[in-house]
């Protein structure tokens, strides 16, 4: 499969808009026709979205509910009747979503200069992507996300996979962050995810922790609560 990815070329002085196949391997007939069809439907679907999230009023809500909501939104990007789940999985598809979003709809600090084609930043058409997080987070109903408390807390998540590959790691965190009554810093939520990487590894090893029983995964995850300062030396009860 392959997707469409505008470039901004300058070819004997003058600025071009090249629209080239991106895909892995022969792309055939078939695939630029596919492409072609996903291209014009996210045109139609990203304005729609914007439209819908100005309607909601959620350009003036802060990056967490504003992210998620647009997270939300890029649901269809599971349907593979549009996206092929390759061009998911190589990230390719945060690409095409991208030349057809608006300002506000890209991260803070996107120059205009940077809507309507790809920019060759860093972090783009890979899994670090400002979609790719946004689709990730639109995964949690709201009620299961807010604890986060921000953005940035969010992106910490999702910079440390080994947090997200057992599922009874977040709802863990969850009920502690929520016991403290209160919103939970961006250096306090660091903290606590460092110390967790200790533990659950992100980078070297793949630590399977299928096999540890829930009581263990608690008591790992409330020491390291204690040991980065979020909660003090005390028990804490955690709903098993």
């Amino acid at each position: 499969m392959a997707v469409i990815v505008r470039k901004r070329a300058i070819i004997n002085g003058k600025e071009i808009m090249m629209t080239p196949f991106l895909g892995e391997g022969k792309i055939t007939r078939d695939d630029m026709e596919k492409a072609r069809k996903l291209d014009k439907y996210l045109e139609q679907k990203m304005t729609q979205i914007f439209e819908e999230m100005k309607k909601e009023r959620l350009f003036n809500a802060h990056a967490l509910k504003k992210w998620h909501a647009l997270g939300e939104k890029l649901s269809f990007v599971d349907d593979r009747s549009l996206v092929n789940a390759e061009d998911v999985n190589n990230n390719h598809i945060w690409q095409a979503i991208r030349q057809h979003c608006s300002l506000k709809l890209l991260p803070k600090g996107t120059p205009k200069a940077g809507v309507g084609a790809t920019t060759g930043a860093r972090r783009e058409g890979k899994k670090y992507d400002h979609l790719h997080y946004c689709y990730q987070c639109g995964k949690y109903s709201w009620e299961d996300i807010s604890w986060v408390g921000n953005w940035f807390n969010w992106i910490t998540l999702m910079e440390s996979p080994g947090l997200m590959r057992d599922p009874r790691v977040m709802p863990a965190m969850k009920q502690i962050v929520k016991s403290l009554g209160r919103t939970i810093t961006k250096n306090e939520f660091r903290a606590f995810a460092k110390s967790l990487r200790k533990f659950f590894s992100t980078k070297g090893e793949y630590r399977d922790t299928s096999g540890i029983g829930d009581a263990e995964i608690t008591k790992i995850i409330t020491k390291s609560a204690k040991e980065s300062g979020i909660i003090k030396m005390t028990k804490v009860s955690i709903d098993r």
